[in-house]
């Protein structure tokens, strides 16, 4: 009577073609999570533009949003008078743009947004680019308050 059973070097060569296999997809889906990851970041940014609006009218204050495109840091102000005090809560945190993601503006020498208590907005455009060349860009309008993703 013979008894089978699977060796260990069988079990090793199973094993090692799983772990090529894996490897081979993850390469290549990557550039997926990472178009994911820009596109979500654009959702979050569109949010809080849209908090810091809302909260602008509602509060009948000046909101800001700096925009350090070397460190790739967004962060939202309450202007007091003369100076900027953070926001309390969720929206007052730093948001740090995803690593490999190139921000610009248009107006490129456009430091930050400000939202003001009639509801508009200074006109900008921001764009993120991946280093898939995958953008994303969120428009303001301006005087309008309209802000949308493209």
């Amino acid at each position: 009577m013979s008894k089978k059973a699977i060796t260990f070097v069988e079990l090793l060569i199973v094993i090692t073609i799983i772990a090529i296999l894996f490897s081979i997809t993850i390469v290549r889906l990557k550039p997926t999570f990472d178009n994911l990851e820009l596109e979500n970041f654009a959702k979050v940014l569109y949010y809080l533009t849209r908090y810091l609006q809302a909260s602008s009218i509602r509060n009948a204050e000046i909101y800001y949003l700096k925009i350090d495109k070397e460190q790739g840091i967004l962060q939202a102000f309450l202007k007091n008078k003369e100076e900027f005090q953070n926001i309390e809560g969720r929206f007052g945190k730093i948001y740090r743009v995803p690593s490999q993601v190139i921000i610009s503006t248009e107006p490129s020498q456009a430091p930050g947004i400000y939202f003001y208590p009639d509801g508009s907005i200074n006109k900008i455009t921001i764009t993120f680019e991946n280093q898939n060349k995958k953008k994303v860009s969120l428009n303001i309008k301006g005087v309008a308050g309209e802000i949308t993703i493209q």
